[in-house]
C-alpha cells in the first residue's frame, strides 16, 4: 500500500479522532473507509451524469421518446394495480354453515 500525506485542520482531526474511538475503530481506518465511500459516491454520479448526457444526445437525434402525459397514465396504472395486489382480504365475521 502506498502512502499519501493529508494535511487536516485540527478540528476535522479531532472530529475524526472522537469518531474513531466511538466507533471503535482507528482514525486511519476511518479515514481510509470514508475516502472509500466518498469515491464510490464520486463513480456513481460520474456515472449518472454519463448517462443522462447520452440520454440526452439520443433524444436530440430524435430517439422515440415517451409523452409524460403517458408516462404518468403508466405509472399510477401500475401503482394502482399494485395497491389491488397487496390490498388486504377482509374475513368475514359470519359464520359458514357448510351442506353436507
Amino acid at each position: 500500500m502506498s502512502t499519501t500525506t493529508l494535511r487536516l485542520d485540527p478540528p476535522l482531526k479531532q472530529r475524526f479522532a472522537h469518531l474513531a474511538e466511538a466507533m471503535g475503530q482507528t482514525a486511519h481506518g476511518l479515514m481510509l473507509n470514508a475516502l472509500g465511500q466518498k469515491a464510490d459516491e464520486m463513480e456513481a454520479q460520474l456515472a449518472f451524469s454519463r448517462l443522462a448526457s447520452a440520454r440526452y444526445q439520443a433524444i436530440e437525434a430524435g430517439q422515440a421518446v415517451v409523452e409524460w402525459d403517458d408516462m404518468k397514465r403508466s405509472l399510477r396504472e401500475r401503482v394502482q394495480s399494485a395497491s389491488l395486489k397487496n390490498a388486504p382480504v377482509k374475513k368475514s365475521t359470519k359464520a359458514r354453515v357448510h351442506a353436507k
